[in-house]
């Protein structure tokens, strides 16, 4: 018996690249007759108009959405499309434009024979990007750790077996960023080692604002954790600045080494550190519970909200 495996790719104005995508992965999944393929292409409110002149042998599907949402937020809807209308064993989700390679996505469909009940996440061990965009993804990552005390090192090019995409699509963090929302879901995962490849048309639309935009999107995921780091950091800076001004009162009350004028400028820095720290927590609080307030989304009861028509192609 044949296993179903689709294969989910968001899609924005990049039509070229996505017939060329399609016959790279004709030519590296052709001889796998144990598996039966379909492709569900998110159409992600792309102005341009969209032919797919490639022949293969894989059964086409395009999602088309009512407006563009944005890549992190088409793949959710995406995934909630699946699982409501889709038979499958496993998704493997890529991007069109050439930088998931095939052969990479070969290595982590046949990976996930031996790990059948992990998420397999694509980790590049080399990038082609420019020494600032490398820099900031370094800053991104480092500030990740210190923020949610966990590491990422992965994006969107992954495989999920059917039980992850039946629990997944049902948090709403992966609306913010679905590989953040894998992380917080606590769903087992592992990562295999594969290089990023080289663009097949066009230019990257991932710029410095689109990559800002990203990691801010992870770290919201874990706001949780983030506020309460918050918390213990203003209420240490509150403690650290009431104690030293009880230390300068004291030697300024109780002793002569208290010099003429430092004492109250210290004490008038310290008071203003204070200050600052109680604002933090203030505003962490705040923003968290407004947050917690606010209608969650959620990918598996809400996507139909974007969804257009569905359209089948023949090739």
């Amino acid at each position: 018996m044949q296993k179903k495996v689709v294969i989910l790719c968001p899609l924005f104005n990049d039509g070229e690249s996505l017939n060329r995508l399609l016959t790279e992965l004709g030519k590296t999944f052709n001889h796998l007759k144990e598996y039966n393929f379909t492709i569900l292409i998110v159409n992600d409110g792309s102005t341009d108009s969209l032919h797919i002149s490639t022949s293969t042998f894989f059964f086409i599907q395009v999602l088309h959405l009512q407006r563009n949402i944005g890549h992190q937020k088409a793949l959710a809807v995406g995934l909630a499309y699946i699982k409501d209308n889709i038979s499958c064993d496993k998704v493997l989700i890529m991007d069109t434009d050439g930088e998931d390679r095939p052969e990479d996505a070969l290595q982590l469909l046949l990976a996930s024979e031996k790990k059948t009940s992990e998420v397999l996440f694509a980790h590049r061990g080399s990038r082609r990007e420019d020494v600032w965009f490398k820099l900031f993804y370094q800053l991104y990552k480092i500030s990740f750790r210190l923020l949610t005390g966990r590491r990422i090192s992965f994006g969107n090019f992954m495989i999920l077996p059917k039980a992850s995409l039946d629990k997944i699509v049902y948090y709403s963090e992966i609306w913010s960023h679905l590989a953040g929302g894998i992380l917080k879901s606590g769903l087992a995962y592992s990562t295999v080692h594969t290089s990023k490849g080289e663009r097949y048309a066009g230019r990257s639309k991932m710029n410095f604002h689109k990559l800002l935009l990203l990691g801010l999107g992870a770290i919201s995921v874990f706001m949780e954790i983030i506020a309460g780091r918050l918390l213990i950091f203003s209420f240490m800076l509150i403690g650290l600045s009431l104690l030293i001004i009880l230390v300068l009162l004291a030697i300024k009350a109780f002793t002569q080494l208290a010099i003429p004028g430092w004492t109250s400028s210290v004490i008038s820095s310290m008071l203003i550190v204070l200050l600052q720290g109680f604002m933090l927590s203030l505003v962490t609080m705040f923003l968290y519970f407004t947050s917690e307030s606010q209608r969650k989304f959620v990918p598996a009861h809400h996507y139909k909200d974007y969804t257009g028509p569905v359209e089948t192609i023949t090739t």
